[in-house]
């Protein structure tokens, strides 16, 4: 079963989904009585593994009111750790992409860090949309565009020979601020991939991630005019 959705012949409220382990669900399922073809068991392989080099314990930290600076100190050391074992692990990519992309990858200033995701795009004609061409070989392509926190510089990646996408946007947020937005970048990682020479994923303050692996990337980097 692991893999693949489960169809059952009922419904179920989609929070409660949500919430309930699937035996559970199964069983909810069964005291329902309108049949409405129901998914009621993603695609485990549609969730994006856990970032090798972030500890949630860093943000936990910040947040805790009052501050425990002792938690927090400790927390900000191991944070510092992961992210050199991060840096080292990156030079085993560099041949996979431009001298450029890998120096914005391996800058240990994170420029991504708290930057906002302004748009994410993915299709088989991306680089072909505005110029309409009507003969172009098909390939699956992701674009995603970022404004840094200080918002003076936009950042564009764009994937190519992409194998897979996923995206997840949780109902339940991290913070109870009652945003409905993704939020700011916490961090992402450019890691091997099994199918694919790259896997890139990012996590939000919302909770939400994004998944993708690829063959090639490419990073630029331009100054946003303020008017």
């Amino acid at each position: 079963m692991e893999g693949n959705p489960v169809f059952v012949g009922r419904s179920i409220p989609n929070d409660l989904l949500e919430t309930l382990p699937t035996a559970l669900k199964l069983q909810a399922m069964k005291n329902l009585n309108h049949p409405v073809l129901t998914v009621i068991q993603p695609n485990l392989a549609a969730t994006p593994p856990a970032l090798r080099y972030y500890d949630p314990e860093l943000q936990i930290a910040w947040n805790l009111e009052p501050c425990d600076r002792e938690r927090l100190e400790r927390a900000q050391r191991r944070a510092k750790e992961l992210h050199k074992a991060y840096l080292r692990s990156l030079t085993a990519l560099a041949p996979l992409m431009s001298k450029r992309t890998f120096s914005l990858f391996s800058n240990p200033n994170e420029p991504l860090f708290d930057s906002d995701l302004l748009e994410f795009s993915f299709g088989d004609l991306i680089s072909h949309a505005k110029k309409r061409t009507r003969r172009a070989r098909l390939d699956t392509a992701v674009k995603a565009s970022f404004r840094s926190f200080d918002e003076n510089t936009l950042h564009t990646l764009e994937y190519k020979g992409v194998a897979t996408l996923n995206v997840n946007l949780p109902s339940e947020r991290w913070f109870a601020s009652g945003r409905d937005r993704i939020d700011c970048l916490l961090s992402h990682e450019l890691t091997p991939a099994y199918a694919r020479p790259m896997q890139h994923t990012f996590l939000f303050v919302s909770g939400a991630t994004i998944s993708l692996t690829f063959k090639r990337v490419r990073w630029e980097t331009g100054r946003i005019r303020s008017y």
